[in-house]
């Protein structure tokens, strides 16, 4: 008897914990961004992102008070991601280069630059705020260059190029075939790798 109650006891189902509100907006902001990689920014709602989330509109709109706000949560934690994920290529690589690589392999993680980059593009474009961030982001990674064991403008040209591509497919102006396109990637990696580039 005593066995059973006991069971019953271990088997009643555990409290849920709740959620913390950091925990609320990251899950928010990971919705947005599968909706709008799904169907464009354009096409992203707060009703369906809140729920994709499983929370109510209004619970959105207690982290977020609008689209703007959500596209800028999601700009944010883009350029937050892409430094993690650059900087634990840096470490694994300690050739020189290793930073260059990084950041054209984080830059172009599939065959195309995706909507998040079309966001990240209007956002920065109309929200000054974001045009700072966005300006001491940029700074940083030009400094890296600095380090990165080749030739100052030598990886700028190349981090340029990586730059252009990106914006140009943001804004559907994809500049080659698929296959160039690889090509285009592999001969600026391989740049990374062979010759410096020094004036004589």
């Amino acid at each position: 008897m005593m066995e059973r109650e006991q069971s019953m006891k271990d088997g009643k189902p555990a409290r849920k914990t709740r959620k913390t509100g950091d925990e609320i907006r990251a899950a928010i902001v990971n919705a947005a961004t599968r909706i709008v990689m799904e169907r464009g920014v354009t096409r992203m709602t707060l009703a369906d992102v809140a729920t994709a989330a499983g929370i109510s509109k209004g619970g959105l709109l207690h982290y977020f008070s609008s689209k703007d706000a959500l596209i800028r949560a999601m700009i944010t934690a883009g350029l937050d991601s892409f430094e993690e994920k650059t900087m634990a290529m840096v470490a694994a690589d300690p050739a020189p280069g290793s930073y260059l690589r990084a950041y054209i392999t984080t830059s172009f993680p599939a065959e195309g630059a995706d909507d998040i980059a079309a966001a990240m593009i209007a956002g920065i474009a109309t929200d000054r705020d974001l045009l700072a961030d966005y300006a001491v982001e940029n700074t940083k990674w030009a400094d890296r260059l600095k380090d990165d064991g080749l030739d100052y403008f030598y990886a700028e040209v190349i981090r340029l190029a990586v730059d252009g591509l990106y914006f140009n497919e943001a804004i559907g102006l994809p500049q080659f075939a698929p296959e160039d396109r690889k090509t285009f990637l592999r001969r600026l990696m391989d740049m990374t790798r062979h010759g410096t580039g020094s004036a004589e």
